[in-house]
């Protein structure tokens, strides 16, 4: 999955795959009564995936979280499932998001002291730049 990285902010990409044949676009924000709440803009035909892409990309920096570019499969379409850690998420206290960032700190950190395979660790590297534990220079 490709992310984009904006002035202030992330694109997170998703990679087609053979049988995908819808794109949306989701990010989170806030309801009247300040609750986080998961955000979804329409569905569309997947040759529009780089228009929805590129109007994320243009949207980024004016949101507050990170936006999601999703190819969907007819199968997809048909077992909600897939998205259900995403909504679990959103539904997080502040205290538990900062223990699930600790977790994936202290994960990423062993990654970095333990992999074999260099590509692993600069996957990892770059998520904890993307959390800015650590600095690009």
């Amino acid at each position: 999955m490709p992310i984009i990285r904006t002035e202030r902010n992330y694109v997170h990409a998703h990679a087609i795959g053979d049988d995908d044949v819808f794109v949306r676009a989701s990010f989170f924000g806030y309801d009247e009564a300040g609750n986080r709440v998961l955000h979804h803009m329409p569905y569309r035909g997947i040759e529009e995936y780089q228009a929805e892409v590129d109007w994320a990309v243009s949207m980024a920096d004016r949101m507050a979280h990170p936006l999601y570019v999703v190819p969907f499969s007819y199968d997809d379409m048909l077992v909600s499932g897939r998205f259900d850690p995403l909504c679990k998420a959103a539904r997080m206290t502040d205290q538990e998001r900062g223990q699930m960032r600790r977790g994936i700190i202290k994960s990423m950190i062993e990654v970095l002291r333990d992999c074999d395979d260099w590509r692993v660790r600069a996957d990892a590297y770059d998520i904890l730049v993307q959390l800015k534990v650590t600095y690009e220079s």
